[in-house]
């Protein structure tokens, strides 16, 4: 229980006086807790950025597993039909990813600077091609629930677009 709290809760019992003691001895214990490290300079390196313009909504209703990662999909590789069970944002660094909408096979071609948000579910099935002549790098953060892969594979849903 804080100093304040205990204030709080037994006021009848300590003054004013017993409170500015025990806040003075409180922070005093902290400025000799602080660590001694000087501040410095702290560097950060931009890998990839992008933009997206359409909306999206990142839910966590239970404990949550964060992995950052670096894909890399080959010219004339695909990604196979599959959906996501937890939250992907990627930003696009180099290629052209082709993303295939498996609900309506609306093909979607997602450049350098692009960012993209998955939808989750076994309702949002999709596929990525790599179409052009160098690889499509992806900058990914996974938002997965506890123990989850990436994604999950999934049936093809019959767009011709994905050939």
């Amino acid at each position: 229980m804080s100093v304040i709290s205990l204030f709080h809760t037994h006021r009848s019992k300590l003054g004013h006086a017993a409170l500015a003691t025990a806040l003075s001895l409180t922070a005093a214990g902290a400025a000799a807790a602080a660590p001694s490290a000087a501040p410095g300079p702290i560097t950060s390196e931009t890998l990839s950025e992008g933009d997206s313009s359409l909306p999206f909504k990142v839910d966590a209703d239970g404990p949550r597993h964060l992995v950052y990662r670096k894909a890399v999909i080959p010219p004339g590789t695909a990604t196979g039909w599959h959906y996501h069970v937890g939250a992907e944002i990627a930003v696009i660094k180099s290629g052209t990813l082709t993303r295939i909408n498996g609900a309506d096979c609306t093909v979607r071609a997602i450049k350098p600077g692009d960012a993209l948000v998955e939808p989750t579910g076994p309702d949002e099935v999709h596929y990525g091609v790599n179409r052009g002549t160098e690889p499509v790098v992806l900058y990914i953060t996974d938002v997965l629930p506890a123990g989850a892969p990436f994604s999950k594979p999934a049936a093809d849903p019959g767009c011709p677009t994905a050939k």
